[in-house]
């Protein structure tokens, strides 16, 4: 029979108890009874009548107390957030701050815990702080001073040394500023379409195009001459914020191109083509639709000629944001809302 975990034994049933009940019928005693052994105890198991041996010098008065695991649940709600400060309120904290430690340390020196600080003796008040002791020997006090303003300053550069940061540092912290590259400011990533109704302009789309490149954003331009162009930008609040007042601010979409160097100016051809497009309608452009999206879609910002509407649309639709296109077409620009930027 195999000794179990407690010392506990257990017998099969079926044959053995056939075999056990027959020995007791006939009045031979059991194999457990014969052991003499006070250490045994027999108990049966209630439903099966299983025999058990027990071994008592295995049983003590102790219970064992699993340990209280948490169930598996939902974390706890996030702790409330910090009030934003002004900058008023800021200044007022630090005020406060050093005020009090200031106050701690004044209170050990009184105590005598702390070593007072020396005086700070310039030149400037040289009489007035050692007095008697300046005129015993002038040139010696003079020296003493310079001496101890000369560590004073030496100490001042060696912490600011020590606080300067690194290359490498002032270029994260002006990333960190300029794009929100800190935790938390780099998980929002925020959409823009714009609608441009010419892009045929070359200083237009290099403007476009360089400044969402300068503000790490990401996304495209269509330039469809049949209908409008299209530029979608996606990136961080802060690269989003310069990039409007760029396309709503500071472009002057209504502006032609210069001719260029040498081009005298009589091609009747070119008055022509002035002519035509003085008979359109002026250029403008319009901010169709802005915000919050899960995630970027496009890897870079890239500039695309397409020939027709369909075109431009199915390039839009291969990265799942056909809509874009589809709210530009419909977009009314003689009802559309002046947006003002903060």
């Amino acid at each position: 029979k195999p000794l179990l975990e407690g010392g506990v034994y257990f017998s099969t049933t079926g044959q053995q108890q056939q075999q056990q009940q027959q020995e007791q019928q006939q009045g031979q005693p059991l194999p457990h009874q014969q052991q003499a052994n006070s250490d045994n105890a027999i108990a049966t198991a209630p439903g099966n009548n299983t025999v058990m041996r027990l071994r008592l010098g295995k049983l003590t008065r102790y219970v064992e107390h699993p340990v209280l695991l948490e169930p598996p649940a939902a974390g706890p709600p996030p702790p409330p957030q910090p009030l934003k400060l002004t900058k008023r309120e800021l200044k007022k904290l630090r005020t406060q701050r050093r005020q009090a430690r200031e106050k701690e340390k004044q209170e050990l020196i009184r105590q005598g815990l702390l070593e007072p600080p020396k005086p700070k003796v310039k030149i400037s008040n040289l009489m007035r702080v050692l007095g008697e002791q300046a005129t015993l020997d002038p040139t010696a006090i003079e020296q003493e001073v310079r001496r101890q303003m000369g560590e004073r300053q030496a100490a001042h550069d060696d912490r600011n040394l020590a606080r300067m940061l690194t290359p490498a540092e002032k270029r994260d912290k002006k990333l960190r500023k300029l794009f929100d590259t800190g935790p938390g400011g780099g998980l929002t990533t925020q959409t823009a379409v714009y609608r441009v109704e010419d892009l045929s302009n070359g200083q237009h789309r290099f403007k476009v195009d360089v400044n969402a490149k300068e503000n790490q954003m990401s996304g495209v331009m269509l330039i469809c001459p049949s209908t409008f162009g299209l530029v979608v930008v996606e990136g961080c609040p802060k690269s989003l914020k310069r990039y409007h007042r760029l396309m709503l601010r500071r472009i002057d979409w209504t502006a032609t191109s210069l001719p260029a160097l040498g081009d005298e100016g009589d091609d009747p051809d070119a008055d022509e083509a002035a002519q035509g497009n003085e008979e359109k309608t002026p250029n403008s452009c319009h901010l169709v639709w802005q915000g919050v999206v899960k995630a970027a879609v496009f890897k870079d910002f890239t500039k695309e000629e397409v020939a027709s509407p369909e075109a431009a649309r199915k390039l839009l639709e291969d990265k799942g944001v056909a809509h874009y296109w589809d709210a530009a077409a419909n977009f009314d620009t003689d009802a559309a809302h002046l947006w003002e930027l903060p």
